[in-house]
């Protein structure tokens, strides 16, 4: 599976992987190669590149999730972060969001295979959630590696509990002027954490909270 370089990725993110938590990884990579087979779920389908570009980039969330609650994955695709965060924290409630049909099927497959008890596929659009009384008001943390800035703060912001945190995956070229622009007034940009993948590749995540305003309203 590209041992050496999962691991030597996952130190340089802060992941801690353990033997289970390796195991579970196998599991959904080999799904998803099988997969991507019919389906095309990805653009990357070689198994190297897909460590190597998604899952280790995926760990790089690992550090910030909270010790316990309700984590959201707005845009999950197939599976990044989402399913990398449950095989590494089983336990999370977590609640993967993706409206597209086959990817939402393959979420579905892979927490069966995996397993991941916890973990839930819905097949809704992320601007239905706020309706959702399961979902809206209650999240620890919201992540996006799929959605633009502006779309990502718009949908998260309505499902955030008011000690939440909403963390979105970009690249460097976002800078903090830019996110707290695209924010707008109901999210304040906590932090900025900056790391480098296995290639050297720089990605950037931005940790987002309500603005106090908004949750003193609450």
């Amino acid at each position: 599976m590209g041992l050496p370089e999962l691991l030597e990725g996952a130190r340089l993110v802060g992941a801690d992987v353990d033997p289970p938590t390796l195991e579970r990884l196998e599991r959904f990579v080999d799904l998803l190669v099988v997969w991507n087979r019919r389906f095309h779920l990805t653009g990357d389908r070689d198994r190297d590149v897909l460590i190597r570009k998604h899952i280790v980039d995926s760990l790089a969330l690992v550090p910030e999730l909270p010790a316990s609650g309700v984590v959201v994955d707005l845009g999950s695709g197939a599976g990044f972060p989402g399913i990398v965060l449950g095989c590494s924290r089983p336990d999370l409630e977590l609640r993967l969001i993706e409206s597209r049909r086959r990817p939402a099927s393959f979420l579905s497959e892979a927490i069966r295979s995996i397993p991941l008890p916890a973990a839930a596929a819905l097949a809704v659009r992320g601007e239905d959630l706020a309706s959702d009384p399961t979902v809206a008001g209650g999240a620890a943390l919201v992540v996006s590696r799929a959605l633009r800035l502006d779309v990502v703060t718009r949908l998260a912001a309505p499902l955030l509990a008011p000690a939440g945190r909403l963390i979105s995956m970009q690249t460097p070229a976002t800078d903090e002027a830019t996110a707290r622009k695209k924010a707008g007034s109901i999210l304040d940009l906590l932090r900025v954490r900056d790391y480098h993948l296995t290639d050297g590749e720089s990605r950037r995540l931005l940790v987002f909270g309500l603005a106090a305003r908004t949750t003193a309203s609450d």
